[in-house]
């Protein structure tokens, strides 16, 4: 857990037999984006160090270099590795596009199509992938953890119980495209669990999230092609409950969200 604070528009649709032409492409360019933002954060100790950002970017990557070590069970270096460089790419991306909107021309926009909005859409799809991506990977550990006992108690009233919502969990991940989120909403008080096909795409503003499951290909395809089930096991079994009841307990005292990508 000291690791975590030190480091810390068109689309296509997909299916679970099918990689889209927007993830191909992610993946190729997150290769060469990974390479170089790897190696610019080698060169400046100070990036590593920030609290994700600085003067120059509004988003630096973190550090999640720290998983390789772990040889988590079912899911290998080399997935992760490929994962991270995507990772990157977003986080790349959404600079990009960030610094766009800043000097994008406000002449002449309408809801058919401007610069102006496909900037501001797509600026949404890269953050909301830079962000969910670092949750999903904070998450995942090869220790053996638990929930805590208010994490359980809440689990208990909403699902049954924690084998329960594991199921549930896994059943959610077999039937999306994107992302299962689990949170804390706002709205109704209490925990929650939405489909996403998309980063930008059905994630409800009052949700605090304390868990997420990756489930686009780019996740699982080198080590399980698209088996997905065996997938979700791996995820499962790799679960980071204390990551998950420190955002619980921080979403019960801060429920604007603010600490809850840790």
């Amino acid at each position: 857990m000291s690791k975590n604070k030190e480091t810390i528009g068109n689309y296509d649709v997909i299916n679970d037999d099918f990689v889209s032409r927007r993830e191909v492409l992610m993946m190729t360019a997150a290769a060469v984006v990974g390479t170089t933002l790897n190696s610019q954060a080698s060169a400046s100790p100070s990036i590593a160090a920030a609290n994700g950002s600085d003067k120059n970017n509004s988003y630096i990557a973190k550090d999640f270099k720290y998983l390789l070590s772990e040889k988590m069970e079912g899911l290998s270096n080399n997935q992760l590795e490929q994962h991270l460089k995507l990772y990157n790419a977003y986080i790349a991306k959404a600079n990009d596009l960030q610094s766009k909107l800043k000097t994008v021309s406000q002449e002449g926009v309408n809801p058919t199509w401007a610069p102006m909005r496909e900037l501001l859409l797509e600026s949404s799809y890269a953050v909301n992938g830079a962000i969910y991506h670092e949750l999903y990977f904070n998450n995942l550990t090869s220790k053996v953890t638990s929930p805590t006992s208010d994490l359980k108690a809440a689990l208990d009233e909403r699902f049954g119980s924690n084998d329960k919502f594991i199921d549930y969990l896994k059943a959610s991940g077999k039937c999306m495209r994107g992302w299962v989120i689990v949170g804390f909403n706002m709205r109704a008080n209490h925990l929650d669990v939405f489909g996403l096909d998309m980063h930008n795409m059905w994630s409800p503003a009052n949700l605090v999230p304390i868990l997420a499951l990756d489930v686009y290909e780019h996740a699982y395809m080198i080590d399980y092609g698209i088996d997905r089930a065996k997938y979700l096991d791996a995820f499962v079994k790799n679960l980071n409950w204390e990551i998950v009841s420190k955002r619980f307990n921080l979403a019960m005292k801060n429920p604007t969200g603010l600490e809850s990508t840790m």
